[in-house]
């Protein structure tokens, strides 16, 4: 999404932005067209409270962060959105999920063996069970 885009998707003409914003149309114009090297903050901050959303929110929108070498990709998580990242940040986190899947499946071993003698950790292992379900579910996310 670009500034322009989320400017038209609130209804927002560029005189009407510029005017809540308290800047020059010149000045939105050139966020959404050709941004400056080096954003002032204090316009990217009047830009973005006229908008409803942060400072950090519209600076990701008006210079979005370059690829890097190598594949990076685009996670698109259901309902929430996506986020972008390379294949170091996805390979890592499959790493902390299988470690993590790991010690959840150890804990599972370990609580059945004693469910019969403790009916209360059977909710316990429920919650552990429902864990194991959402990192799988990310993992699979990951690897496609």
């Amino acid at each position: 999404m670009t500034l322009r885009d989320l400017r038209k998707s609130k209804g927002l003409s560029l005189g009407k932005l510029a005017e809540l914003a308290g800047l020059s149309q010149k000045t939105v114009s050139d966020l959404e067209k050709k941004p400056p090297q080096k954003p002032r903050m204090k316009t990217l901050g009047k830009v973005a409270d006229a908008l409803g959303i942060t400072a950090d929110d519209l600076q990701g929108i008006v210079y979005p962060p370059k690829k890097k070498r190598g594949r990076g990709e685009q996670l698109e998580m259901p309902g929430e959105g996506s986020i972008f990242m390379t294949d170091v940040h996805v390979n890592r986190i499959l790493r902390l999920i299988d470690n993590e899947l790991e010690g959840l499946s150890q804990t599972l071993l370990e609580g059945l063996e004693l469910v019969d003698d403790y009916p209360s950790i059977g909710r316990y292992m429920n919650m552990v069970t429902e864990d194991v379900d959402l990192l799988l579910e990310i993992k699979g996310l990951l690897q496609r």
